[in-house]
């Protein structure tokens, strides 16, 4: 009987929790109607910090068994939390440090952890991740490359997997990460039976359609900062690094510098993400043809603009309208 537990603490999705509960209710249902021996039947445990009753952000309250260095899971699953700063963050981690404790010693004696969305700073911080591949929500990148510099992080896969160790994006990741629990634990035809009776999309393994390729990198170069405004209002006329520098007044070698320096692009590659971003913002809200929306974003050669959306957004431009569009 696979033994889980799911972390609950009081910033935390209530929906997440809970939904890793239904979808293995959803397992069992599927294992029973095969005549699965009731050993091989999924429990589950709610677990915290302190034990007791825990109020999740959204009001909701479970009952909790308190975390205790004897017990034994073969799962443990650390769901998402409502972040609402950096400050809060700090504060949520530095009271977890027994918890890391725990979970570390879990893993030790041979369970999976799994953490969804922001759950992945928690598992980070136990070092766990450190040299190991893993993923986090695209909107918090950045802190997480921050905090975390030795994880191997990678922002294309919803999920990620290395030595018992799974990692999901952002909040809707974690029936992914369910599905692939099932996987591991009762194989490929449950997950597959589960995970189509629960209307779980299987296909949607990437995060990139999601990402924004343009982020708001605070730095002091005001060179950098006057190059990334310019470059921001006239994108969409032709634009050479030779004429950028012109405007800035510097040479073309120091502008790549500082460029790669501040904000780890090259002026070329920021004006590419500018305008494949104002494409995305495009094809959700209007009806334009490809060739007139590779116009209207500085492309004159359509290939070569279908060719550059698809290699950094992941899709074609056509795929992202009709997923993507408003209807």
């Amino acid at each position: 009987m696979p033994q889980i537990a799911i972390l609950v603490y009081d910033t935390c999705y209530a929906s997440v929790a809970a939904g890793i509960a239904d979808v293995l209710q959803v397992a069992n249902s599927h294992l029973r109607k095969q005549d699965y021996p009731e050993e091989k039947m999924y429990k589950w445990t709610f677990v915290s910090l302190s034990g007791g009753a825990i109020g999740a952000d959204n009001g909701m309250y479970w009952t909790t068994q308190k975390l205790h260095h004897t017990d034994r899971f073969d799962i443990v699953f650390i769901p998402s939390l409502h972040y609402t700063g950096r400050k809060q963050l700090d504060r949520f981690l530095a009271e977890q440090t027994p918890t890391h404790t725990w979970l570390v010693s879990q893993w030790q004696q041979g369970a999976w952890l799994a953490a969804n969305c922001t759950g992945t700073f928690l598992l980070a911080a136990t070092g766990l991740l450190d040299q190991r591949i893993a993923t986090t929500t695209w909107w918090l990148e950045q802190q997480f490359r921050q905090r975390y510099p030795l994880v191997v992080l990678q922002m294309h896969p919803m999920v990620t997997e290395t030595d018992r160790l799974i990692c999901g994006g952002a909040y809707a990741s974690f029936l992914v990460q369910a599905v692939r629990i099932l996987e591991r634990f009762s194989g490929p035809q449950i997950a597959s039976e589960s995970a189509r009776s629960m209307l779980i999309d299987l296909n949607q393994t990437a995060q990139t359609p999601l990402l924004p390729l343009t982020t708001d990198i605070r730095h002091s170069d005001i060179v950098v900062r006057r190059a990334q405004q310019w470059l921001q209002e006239h994108m969409g006329e032709p634009i050479s690094i030779a004429k950028l520098a012109a405007q800035l007044c510097v040479s073309n070698r120091t502008l790549i510098r500082r460029f790669n320096f501040t904000i780890k692009l090259t002026p070329l590659a920021y004006l590419q993400n500018l305008r494949i971003d104002a494409a995305r913002t495009l094809l959700e809200s209007a009806d334009v043809g490809s060739e007139q929306l590779a116009q209207r974003v500085g492309y004159s050669n359509v290939s070569s603009f279908v060719r550059l959306f698809r290699q950094r957004v992941g899709v074609t431009p056509t795929v992202y309208r009709s997923r993507f569009q408003s209807r």
